[in-house]
């Protein structure tokens, strides 16, 4: 058997605070496989983002294993590492007046093969990447005066300008709207086709994940505590940790969704009952 792109075993991890460590991970266990395009899911403080750190080397786990393509993690230098693992953060600060092609190019730093700036490799790969993103129209605007969509583009070209192995994102479609998410999970579908990428994602939509991703990871208390093939998660277990009412439901293409199960409760007044806006 081939060995994972990322797995944890057992891993614990957190950050300071006042009289000792506040822990956020807590025995965490997880499989990737490569290619595997894997959602993230859980409540706000479950440890999403935290695992994220811990397999892109930017945090050190606290007791466990952290293995990333076949080696332990501690075997592999920060460079190593970014020339593997790219990340896609919540929120990116862009320099104001920045080319967006310059911008892209920041994603080959730890490539950094000459002294003298950028080769011809680095021109192929940014080039690549603009491409694949399908942001080679937007290579000469400005990176600060662009739209959400366009901006996430932008960035994930800078992602894949690093030619990584696995592609971190940690809520990739926020403040995008609908159509802008699907756009963005369809082009991560279609970026496992054409490169040997396996991507981790933290998402927050059940449905998108269970629409795009081959198996979604439930954490909780920061323990992963269920997975769900096809993206899927049992609906009583994602009720109980979100602690909101779900319903399951069949679209009609036969695909099954989970909805919030809240009646309306705006109701017309009796007779005789005043007017609540008077």
């Amino acid at each position: 058997m081939a060995d994972p792109a990322v797995e944890l075993i057992g891993v614990s991890a957190g950050y300071p605070a006042v009289g000792g460590r506040r822990r956020v991970l807590d025995g965490a266990s997880l499989r990737v496989d490569a290619g595997e395009m894997v959602a993230l899911l859980g409540t706000n403080g479950s440890g999403k983002t935290t695992l994220l750190r811990i397999v892109a080397g930017t945090l050190r786990a606290t007791a466990g294993e952290v293995r990333l393509l076949g080696r332990p993690i501690h075997d592999w230098s920060r460079p190593e590492i970014a020339r593997r693992v790219a990340v896609l953060p919540q929120t990116t600060d862009v320099p104001a007046g920045m080319r967006v092609a310059e911008l892209v190019a920041l994603g080959r730093i730890p490539h950094g093969r000459s002294w003298f700036g950028a080769d011809a490799g680095d021109a192929d790969a940014v080039a690549a990447a603009l491409r694949d993103a399908d942001a080679t129209e937007l290579a000469d605007r400005r990176a600060d005066e662009l739209s959400g969509g366009e901006r996430q583009r932008v960035l994930l070209a800078m992602a894949l300008a690093q030619e990584p192995r696995v592609l971190l994102l940690d809520e990739p479609t926020l403040h995008l709207d609908l159509a802008h998410q699907v756009a963005l999970v369809r082009m991560l579908e279609r970026l496992r086709a054409m490169r040997p990428l396996t991507v981790i994602a933290v998402l927050h939509d059940l449905n998108l994940a269970a629409a795009f991703a081959d198996r979604s990871l439930l954490l909780h208390d920061g323990r992963v505590v269920a997975a769900g093939g096809a993206g899927r998660i049992d609906a009583a277990l994602a009720q109980r940790t979100f602690g909101v009412p779900l319903a399951e439901a069949t679209a009609a293409d036969g695909s099954r969704v989970l909805a919030l199960a809240i009646a309306n409760r705006r109701e017309s007044p009796k007779k005789n009952e005043p007017n609540a806006d008077c």
